[in-house]
C-alpha cells in the first residue's frame, strides 16, 4: 500500500513537474522566511529582557526617569520607518524606565525647526530615528543652533530606519541583519555610554553651514552612483549596470577642480583641540570672580589667546598647499572613520587617478557594489591621500554634485574644517574605549 502511494506521488510530480517545482520552491521560500521571522523574535526578546534589567533598578525619590526625545522619520525606508521603529527600538526604550517622547517629522527641512527650539532642560538625551538624510539634518540644525544655546552637551543617539545608513555601519559596524543593528541601536541609547565624535563643517556661499559625520564626495563613482535609480527596468543588476554605463558614454569621466589646503601635523591638530578647550573654558568666570576682581584677568588672558590664534593662523595660511586636479573621484572624509591606521585625527583628502583603465573603473566600481560603506577604495593604485586640517575646494565644472553623508548638493566652492570632539554620542562599551 505505501509503495503503491510512493508510485502515484512520483507519477504526479513527473507529470505536473512545473507546478511541483513551483511548489517546492514556495515551501523552501516560506520555511526561510518563517525561520528568519522567528530569529529576529528571539532577537527582540533578548533585547528587551536586558532593557527591563535596566527599568527594574530603583532611583531615588528626588530623581526623575531619563527623558530623551526621539525625531522620527516615518517616510524614511519607503514609508515602512515608523512600523519598523514601534516593532523593535521602541519596545527597548520603554521596558528600560525611559520617558519617550517621539516627534514625527512632516517635511524635509523640519527637523531643523525643531532643533532650533530644542531646549537642552527638556531632554536629557535626543535620539534621531531615520535615514542618513535625516541624521545629516539634524547634526546641522544642532550645530547652527549651538552659538545660541549649548546643545553639543546632548547626547545624540541614532536609530538606522532608513535604506542609507552608512554612519551607523561605521559607527555600530556592518551587519547583514537589520533587526539586530536597530536593537544595538536602541540598546546604546540604555546603556547610556557615550562617545566624543568629530564633526566636518562645511562653508559654503553666503556664509551657509552644513555639519556633517562622513565627509564629501565627487567624481565619477558618485555620478554613477547617484544615476542607477535610472536603471531600475535591471532590478538588482542595476548597481552593476551603471558603471558600465559610465565608460560607455563620456570618457574619462574626471573632474577638474582647484584645492587648497594646509597639510595637518600632529602638532596643529593638538593646538586645534587645545584651543577648543580655551574658547569653553574661558566663559566660566562667574560673579564671584567679578567680586574677587579676577574679570580682569580673564579678559587679558582671553585677549592674549586671540593674539596667539591669530599669529598661528598667519603661519599656517603661509603654509597652504595649491594644487590644481584632474580627477576620476576626490574625497574629503574623516580619518577616524576611514582609517583607524592614521596617526592622528583629521581630515583625509583622496585624489584618484586622471586616466583610470575602464576594466579598473567597473572592478573599483563593483567592488563598491559588494561593501557599499567602505570609506576608502579597494585598491589605492593612482591613489594620492593626505591628511589635511582645512581644505578650500572649488570645482571647475558647471553640472557637477556633491555627495555629503548621502545627501546630493551642488558643487560650489566650499571651505572644510574638522570640529573635533564636537558631539556626544551613544555607543557600545567597547567602543567607547577606542580612539
Amino acid at each position: 500500500m505505501a509503495m503503491g502511494s510512493l508510485v502515484k506521488i512520483a507519477k504526479t510530480l513527473r507529470t505536473h513537474w512545473k507546478k511541483s517545482t513551483l511548489a517546492v520552491c514556495l515551501t523552501i521560500y516560506g520555511c526561510n522566511y518563517m525561520r528568519n521571522r522567528h530569529k529576529d523574535n528571539l532577537l527582540r526578546r533578548h533585547y528587551c529582557q536586558e532593557a527591563l534589567k535596566y527599568g527594574r533598578e530603583n532611583i531615588a525619590l528626588h530623581q526623575r526617569p531619563r527623558r530623551v526625545t526621539v525625531f522620527l522619520n516615518p517616510a524614511a525606508n519607503k514609508g515602512r520607518a515608523k512600523k519598523i521603529f514601534e516593532k523593535t527600538a521602541a519596545p527597548i526604550l520603554y521596558l528600560a524606565g525611559i520617558e519617550i517622547n517621539i516627534v514625527a517629522t512632516e517635511y524635509e527641512g523640519q527637523l531643523k525647526k525643531y532643533m532650533a527650539v530644542l531646549d537642552p532642560k527638556d531632554t536629557d538625551a535626543v535620539v534621531i530615528a531615520g535615514g542618513g538624510g535625516t541624521l545629516l539634518e539634524a547634526v546641522t540644525g544642532l550645530l547652527r543652533q549651538n552659538k545660541e544655546k549649548n546643545l553639543t552637551s546632548i547626547p545624540i543617539g541614532i536609530i538606522p530606519l532608513g535604506g542609507k545608513n552608512r554612519f551607523s555601519k561605521l559607527w555600530f559596524g556592518e551587519d547583514s541583519d537589520e533587526v539586530k543593528t536597530m536593537a544595538e541601536a536602541a540598546f546604546a541609547v540604555v546603556q547610556a555610554v557615550t562617545k566624543k565624535v568629530d564633526v566636518i563643517k562645511f562653508v559654503g556661499e553666503e556664509d551657509k553651514c552644513i555639519y556633517s559625520l562622513i565627509g564629501l564626495e565627487a567624481g565619477a563613482y558618485r555620478d554613477a552612483e547617484d544615476r542607477k535609480t535610472k536603471y531600475w527596468y535591471f532590478g538588482p543588476l542595476k548597481s552593476y549596470w551603471t558603471y558600465l554605463r559610465t565608460v560607455m558614454s563620456k570618457w574619462p569621466a574626471t573632474i577638474e577642480a582647484c584645492v587648497n589646503y594646509i597639510e595637518a601635523t600632529e602638532t596643529n591638530m593638538e593646538e586645534e583641540e587645545q584651543d577648543l578647550n580655551v574658547l569653553i573654558s574661558k566663559q566660566r568666570w562667574n560673579f564671584v570672580d567679578f567680586l574677587l576682581g579676577r574679570k580682569k584677568k580673564f579678559k587679558v588672558q582671553e585677549q592674549e589667546n586671540k593674539e596667539k590664534l591669530e599669529e598661528q593662523e598667519r603661519e599656517e595660511e603661509n603654509q597652504r598647499v595649491t594644487q590644481d586636479v584632474s580627477t576620476i573621484e576626490l574625497t574629503v572624509t574623516n580619518s577616524a572613520l576611514g582609517n583607524t591606521n592614521t596617526p592622528f585625527q583629521a581630515l583625509q583628502l583622496s585624489i584618484g587617478p586622471s586616466e583610470p583603465k575602464k576594466f579598473e573603473f567597473i572592478s573599483e566600481g563593483w567592488s563598491r557594489v559588494k561593501k557599499p560603506n567602505k570609506l576608502t577604495p579597494t585598491t589605492s593604485e593612482g591613489y594620492n591621500s593626505v591628511l589635511v586640517k582645512k581644505i578650500h575646494l572649488d570645482v571647475k565644472e558647471k553640472d557637477k554634485w556633491y555627495n555629503i553623508d548621502g545627501e546630493s548638493f551642488e558643487a560650489m566652492p566650499v571651505d572644510i574644517s574638522l570640529l573635533k570632539k564636537k558631539l556626544t554620542m551613544f555607543c557600545r562599551p567597547d567602543q567607547a574605549a577606542n580612539r
